[in-house]
């Protein structure tokens, strides 16, 4: 492998193992020079060149991502510890900013810490936050409930039989649980909070945001990486998704022919895209596909999506190196 990000690196081991599980085969990275690919994978005597990117503009490092994983890779090494040794991630939501005073940020480690601890390589799971949601009463009149931040897409939900007009502000909440029983937990909290306030009184609910900690591949480097895009990213945002997406295919298809041209042969071509979302069902990539050229990617064998601790998959290969061998 060259030189990557340590989210970078982390995406390709979760799609490494995420193909040897589909495909029945030990993928590995190789490590050493890549050539004209980011990365290298073999299956026996079988590669696969692989080109990973962002669906953000800029990797730069954000305020408190060092800081944060330097703290947990500690907590994981130290005497006692309850976390297992091995590589984890912390997959932060979008929009999220990480905090850079105390005790603030004593407070998200501790929680993190515990989350990871008893993790099995390749486990995921989700790990509370409480934050304070602000509610008002607006009037008596009617049953509608205006919702600002991560609960917004419930408040269809919020808003039956409202006793008046109300204003959420959710924006402290950044990504929702996975089950829908822990949606509707939320929604209880808030219609029960609505039930006892006066017009013009506002009260606070106390809620969890849920972020999703794993536990990477074995074979990962040993540490902790947090998994983070830059706030200012909107995951919905489709035209920065395929304006993204564009120059990662452009430079994949660009890397294979390089790799080529210099004599290097792959089996495979894949693209590994790291994408900022709250739950990986929500990707917008595959549907930015559909609306470009396929000759424009027609160079490429897989493409996948890594965000939320899991892998989607954008792109299917026409044909596997395996199955032309019969």
């Amino acid at each position: 492998m060259t030189d990557l990000s340590p989210q970078h690196a982390a995406a390709l081991h979760l799609v490494t193992t995420w193909m040897s599980e589909k495909y029945f085969r030990t993928f590995r990275p190789v490590e050493g020079d890549p050539g004209a690919f980011d990365a290298l994978l073999q299956q026996r005597d079988r590669r696969v060149g692989v080109t990973v990117g962002s669906l953000w503009e800029s990797d730069d490092a954000l305020p408190g991502t060092d800081d944060l994983a330097a703290m947990l890779t500690a907590d994981m090494r130290a005497d006692g510890s309850s976390i297992e040794r091995g590589a984890y991630a912390v997959w932060v939501p979008p929009k999220a900013a990480l905090p850079t005073t105390e005790p603030q940020i004593s407070n998200l480690r501790l929680i993190l810490a515990r989350g990871l601890g008893g993790l099995a390589p390749g486990e995921a799971r989700e790990v509370r936050l409480p934050l304070t949601l602000v509610l008002a009463k607006l009037s008596d009149e009617g049953a509608y409930v205006s919702v600002t931040g991560g609960l917004a897409p419930e408040w269809t939900v919020i808003s039956e039989g409202a006793p008046g007009s109300f204003h959420l502000d959710s924006r402290a909440l950044y990504r929702l649980p996975e089950e829908r029983a822990e949606i509707d937990i939320l929604v209880t909290r808030v219609r029960d909070r609505a039930a006892l306030l006066a017009t013009g009184e506002v009260t606070d609910v106390q809620v969890n945001d849920t972020w999703t900690v794993s536990r990477l591949p074995a074979g990962a480097p040993e540490g902790v990486t947090v998994m983070i895009a830059p706030p200012q990213v909107d995951p919905l945002d489709g035209t920065l998704v395929r304006r993204m997406l564009r120059r990662h295919v452009q430079r994949a298809v660009a890397q294979r022919e390089a790799a080529r041209a210099a004599g290097q042969q792959d089996d495979l071509s894949t693209l590994v895209l790291v994408g900022a979302l709250a739950h990986v069902k929500d990707e917008l990539a595959t549907a930015a596909l559909r609306g470009m050229n396929p000759a424009a990617y027609g160079g490429l064998d897989l493409i996948a999506v890594v965000a939320d601790g899991g892998v989607r998959q954008v792109l299917q290969p026409r044909s596997l190196p395996w199955e032309a061998q019969r």
